[in-house]
């Protein structure tokens, strides 16, 4: 397996769901849709089960379908709505995905001047 085979991208934008309970005919509580420069993330919260990470590429543009439990899903909104830059990670051997913030300097204080 190759290290080398992964995409670390920044995004700027997201959109939220709130699901009933069946969409796709997957068992899905929220959703979260990333959308990065090569395509966009699906990432799906549920309270009964996980499947597998996955990701399809279709004419240069991938879609990452990205399955957690339903327990990470506000730890996921509170990094989306007060960190900044993120950058969406995906390894495409191994389907480990995360989100991630950039360097920060240590004791660095939130702002709420922005």
């Amino acid at each position: 397996m190759s290290d080398q085979n992964f995409i670390i991208e920044e995004f700027h934008f997201y959109k939220v769901f709130l699901y009933g309970r069946n969409i796709e005919g997957v068992k899905t509580d929220y959703g979260i849709q990333l959308n990065i420069p090569s395509g966009k993330v699906v990432m799906r919260f549920s309270r009964d089960y996980e499947e597998p990470n996955r990701y399809e590429e279709k004419n240069g543009k991938y879609t990452f379908y990205v399955y957690l439990r339903a327990d990470k899903y506000m730890a996921h909104i509170d990094l989306l709505r007060y960190e900044k830059p993120l950058f969406f990670y995906y390894n495409l051997d191994s389907n480990q995905t995360y989100i991630t913030t950039s360097d920060e300097p240590v004791g660095e204080e939130e702002s709420s001047d922005d």
